[in-house]
C-alpha cells in the first residue's frame, strides 16, 4: 500500500534530500522570474510553460534535453525545484529582501519517460529499433510501476483509490498568479465585469439602460 502514497513518498524525498543541492532554482518577482542565475523572463514568455510544469509537479517534458545537456542532478528519477519567491503580499508592496523558499519534486510521467529512451536512442551508436525501445520502457514500467493486482477485490480496490485521493498533493495555485490582495484586487475587478456584462445581456437591464439614454438624448436635444 505505501507505493500508492504519493505524499509519504516526496516527503521522504525531500528529507534525504535536504542537504543535497536542488536540480534548479526558480526565482519569482513580480515582473519576471529567472531559472537559476540566468536571464529575466516575463510570466507570459513562451519559456513560463516551465512554470506550469512546476505547478503541476511533473518533469517539463520540453525541457529536458536542456537538463540533459546541463547535467541536471536527477534524484530517483525526479527533479526536485528550489522556489525563491520574492514577490509581496499587497500590490503597493516592495519586492521582499529575503524570499520565501520551497522545495517541489517533479515526478516522472508516460511522456517524460518515452522522452528519455529518445534521448538515451540519440545517444548510442546504432540507432534502437522499435521494438527495443519498447522493450526498455516495458522493463522501467515494471520498475517503477506499482505491483499489477492479478486477483481484484473491490475493498481492496477502495483502499487504494481512497489512499492515492487523501495522499496525492492538489495542483497548487499557478506560479503565474501569486494569490494575494493582488489577485483579489483582479477577482473583484473581474466579478464587477461579469455583473456588467450579465447586466447588459439582461433584457430588463438593458430596456432600462435605453430608456435612460433616450431620456439623456431628449434633454440635450
Amino acid at each position: 500500500m505505501a507505493v500508492y502514497n504519493t505524499s509519504r513518498f516526496i516527503e521522504g524525498l525531500l528529507k534525504t534530500t535536504e542537504s543535497s543541492p536542488p536540480s534548479f532554482t526558480v526565482r519569482l518577482y513580480r515582473e519576471y522570474w529567472t531559472l537559476n542565475n540566468g536571464s529575466k523572463f516575463l510570466y507570459n514568455n513562451q519559456v513560463a510553460s516551465l512554470l506550469d510544469d512546476i505547478r503541476t509537479r511533473h518533469i517539463p517534458v520540453d525541457f529536458l534535453e536542456l537538463f540533459d545537456t546541463a547535467k541536471l542532478p536527477f534524484y530517483e528519477g525526479c527533479l526536485i525545484v528550489e522556489l525563491h519567491d520574492f514577490r509581496p503580499a499587497k500590490t503597493n508592496d516592495p519586492d521582499l529582501d529575503e524570499p520565501d523558499k520551497t522545495r517541489v519534486v517533479l515526478t516522472p510521467n508516460d511522456e517524460s519517460r518515452w522522452a528519455d529512451i529518445c534521448l538515451m536512442t540519440q545517444k548510442t551508436a546504432t540507432p534502437w529499433s522499435d521494438a527495443e525501445a519498447l522493450e526498455l520502457e516495458a522493463r522501467l514500467l515494471m520498475t517503477t510501476a506499482p505491483p499489477l493486482c492479478l486477483e481484484p477485490d473491490v475493498h481492496l480496490t477502495r483502499m487504494v483509490n481512497a489512499t492515492q485521493r487523501a495522499t496525492t498533493p492538489p495542483a497548487p495555485p499557478s506560479l503565474k498568479r501569486k494569490a494575494s490582495a493582488m489577485d483579489q484586487e483582479a477577482d473583484e475587478v473581474e466579478k464587477a465585469r461579469r455583473v456588467k456584462l450579465s447586466q447588459y445581456m439582461n433584457p430588463r437591464t438593458r430596456t432600462s439602460a435605453q430608456t435612460c439614454v433616450s431620456r439623456w438624448y431628449n434633454q440635450v436635444a
